[in-house]
């Protein structure tokens, strides 16, 4: 059967300046912010990109909302294969025609190194010869699994940027600069929908995936309800995307539980105060460690993804906080052992612990605190 590739809006040869290219949830977020500054660093600039509903509201031209078929864990991504393998082809045909100085690609490495190693083979991207730059924003996690990637990636990609300092090292022996940019949550002016405090709310956070969100609330909720928590109320859970908050619902009218669903952005407007929280392994656990909210986290993806990601990757804690500090943050509860009753009882020994999870918090801040470029300046350098 032919694939038939989406129908992207055409751009006149050489009128592009950046093409902004991301695929999920946070790389939009990211991928918002990096337009926006490119934007107001020079009102000029031409800017085009392919993400979702926040990079589309950011400004320039925006071709394709990509995010909403964001996936994770092997089969999640199977089921949304035919869709980026189309996609791939038209974001490849789309930059052969426009020729845009610089292409940045956020995050999700095996679409965008598909379509960067494709440019390279056409002789499009700068280091096959070609007039098109290629850019780099969040760097894939080669410290925990398949670290022979960067030497290929080093062969077509012109200019990484990373999100953690310990990064830096890890790319220092490629043919590929390198820069460490900082994390988007210690921008100055940047807004987070959670907060600590002592009398706040029992706060779940099961992640940015319908996948992962139907594995990971279930357990998260039982553990919320259990006895050993009843005096932390009300019980909170907020959503990123209206199909998440479905799910939520769903899930909470099930068991018959009174949980306060909120979304991301009204909890943006009124942060929400947490005493506990329970969140997936991802971005919103750095979020909670930074804003020193005591909690663990849960993670249960699908048995196959999680044999795989047994035997390929090599970390000891999944919470992208205790990777940073090198040593554990947050207790985690990852498939078997995301059991509601241990959960109810760690998070149990947590309640006033506020302090002591403050004082590793600022050794987090410090360490994401390390001089660097902002994102956009790395971006627009020499363009």
């Amino acid at each position: 059967m032919v694939r038939r590739a989406p129908v992207l809006k055409p751009a006149k040869k050489g009128e592009v300046d950046l093409l902004v290219l991301a695929a999920e949830c946070s790389g939009d977020e990211l991928g918002a912010e990096l337009i926006g500054d490119c934007i107001r660093m020079d009102g000029a600039v031409n800017v085009w990109s392919a993400g979702g509903n926040a990079m589309a509201k950011a400004g320039g031209n925006f071709l394709i909302n990509v995010a909403d078929h964001s996936a994770m864990g092997l089969f999640d991504v199977i089921r949304h294969l035919p869709f980026f393998l189309r996609y791939c082809d038209a974001v490849v045909d789309w930059i052969a025609n426009a020729l845009p100085k610089r292409v940045c690609f956020i995050d999700s490495p095996s679409l965008h190194l598909r379509v960067a190693k494709k440019l390279a083979k056409m002789g499009i991207a700068k280091k096959a010869g070609g007039p098109v730059s290629l850019y780099y924003y969040v760097a894939p996690q080669v410290w925990a699994w398949k670290p022979e990637r960067k030497f290929e990636m080093a062969k077509i990609i012109d200019s990484l940027a990373v999100l953690f300092p310990f990064e830096v090292a890890h790319f220092a022996n490629t043919a590929m600069a390198t820069a460490y940019v900082g994390h988007p949550f210690m921008d100055e002016g940047c807004r987070s929908p959670i907060h600590y405090a002592n009398d706040g709310a029992m706060l779940l956070l099961p992640g940015s995936r319908p996948a992962v969100v139907r594995r990971n609330f279930p357990p998260m909720l039982e553990a919320a309800t259990a006895p050993e928590l009843e005096e932390i109320q009300p019980v909170v859970s907020i959503y990123p995307t209206k199909a998440i908050g479905e799910i939520l619902a769903e899930e909470v009218a099930k068991v018959g539980r009174d949980v306060r669903l909120i979304s991301t952005d009204e909890a943006l407007k009124n942060p929400v105060a947490a005493r506990l929280v329970a969140v997936s392994a991802g971005t919103m656990s750095l979020r909670c460690a930074l804003e020193a909210i005591p909690g663990v986290i849960v993670y249960r993806t699908h048995p196959m993804t999680y044999w795989i990601g047994r035997h390929h990757v090599k970390l000891s804690n999944l919470g992208i906080a205790s990777i940073i500090l090198g040593y554990e943050f947050y207790p985690e509860f990852i498939q078997g052992a995301a059991e509601p009753r241990a959960m109810a009882e760690k998070l149990a020994q947590f309640i006033g612990a506020g302090d002591d999870f403050a004082a590793v918090a600022c050794e987090l801040r410090r360490e994401l605190s390390r001089p660097h470029l902002k994102p956009a300046q790395w971006l627009m350098e020499k363009l």
